[in-house]
């Protein structure tokens, strides 16, 4: 059930980053395939872990906070890693 759940949400993301591209851009794979995987793997988990609605918000807010804490320490490094 997992899987399924995964691949169509993966499958959704990967159109909508495919068709907001630019078009005759050059394709990046990073970006085609790396942030739709990692989006589609939270939402399987928060869809598929049987736990309170409240923890779903917290842990959103808590992953968010660290990703900004993240990127202000180490922005200059992901950004050269995106190009």
């Amino acid at each position: 059930m997992g899987f399924w759940i995964f691949f169509f949400y993966f499958a959704v993301f990967i159109i909508i980053f495919w068709l907001s591209r630019e078009k005759g851009g050059k394709n990046n794979l990073k970006k085609l395939f790396i942030i739709p995987i990692v989006l589609a793997v939270i939402i399987t988990l928060l869809s598929v872990v049987k736990i309170y609605f409240i923890y779903k918000i917290l842990l959103i807010v808590i992953v968010l906070v660290v990703a900004l804490l993240t990127y202000w320490q180490w922005g200059s490094k992901i950004r050269n890693f995106w190009r």
